[in-house]
């Protein structure tokens, strides 16, 4: 008997080893349909912890989406010349007022130890099934936004991939990881990967040209200033 349960814990260890990524918590469903998927994703790499649960309005979430812009890399090339310098938006108007509130949502209910992750798909009438995917998290008020994947087809053959894969339960896998390199607009709000290098909390978790760190307060307080009411003493008189 004893050394039935010694071999039955020998093998439960043994599958722990090979399996220790499924002792990680279940994700949490912020919003699901069969297209898109919003969770609350346990990060190993959030070492001391996010800033979470945080408050950002769906307002301001979608002023984060309008501003995320993908910027294509020359395939010929590799990492050469890019199509434009703003790039294009990785969000489209429809998106942005879909997804803005579910993000939302999800940092408010999200604990220090999660990610707030999204996989969004598209279906192009010519190049089929698109996926937007990624993740994102505050600390010291500033968003870190991580880009892996903007309407990249599945099946792209590109260097690492030559098979259709599935990557709604890894949403920071990126399917083709040369493809492209992500921007911000305003500049002003966007703060340079290399500045916070190497400081504590800092991760890069895919590459630096995915990971986008926004200061909200450079974003929001601008729009703010720029939609306040005019101050009583301000208005013309009549």
């Amino acid at each position: 008997m004893t050394q039935r349960l010694a071999a039955n814990l020998g093998w439960m260890v043994l599958c722990v080893l090979m399996t220790g990524c499924a002792l990680r918590p279940a994700p949490i469903v912020i919003y699901e349909d069969r297209l898109d998927s919003i969770w609350l994703k346990f990060d190993p790499e959030a070492g001391t912890g996010h800033d979470h649960p945080a408050s950002l309005t769906p307002e301001q979430m979608a002023l984060v989406l309008r501003g995320v812009r993908v910027k294509h890399r020359d395939i010929v090339g590799g990492f050469g010349l890019f199509a434009d310098q703003q790039g294009a938006p990785a969000f489209s108007a429809s998106e942005t007022t879909r997804v803005a509130p579910y993000l939302s949502q999800a940092l408010k209910k999200a604990s220090p130890k999660d990610m707030v992750t999204f996989y969004l798909t598209t279906v192009d009438p010519t190049l089929g099934k698109l996926v937007t995917s990624g993740g994102l998290f505050l600390r010291d008020g500033r968003l870190y936004f991580i880009l892996a994947n903007a309407r990249t087809s599945p099946s792209s053959v590109q260097y690492e991939n030559t098979y259709e894969i599935d990557t709604r339960d890894e949403p920071l896998l990126p399917v083709a990881r040369f493809k492209f390199t992500v921007g911000f607009t305003p500049d002003s709000a966007r703060i340079p990967n290399a500045q916070l290098r190497g400081t504590r909390g800092y991760e890069r978790y895919i590459d630096e040209s995915k990971l986008l760190v926004i200061d909200l307060k450079q974003l929001v307080e601008p729009v703010k200033s720029s939609t306040s009411p005019v101050p009583p003493s301000a208005t013309p008189a009549r």
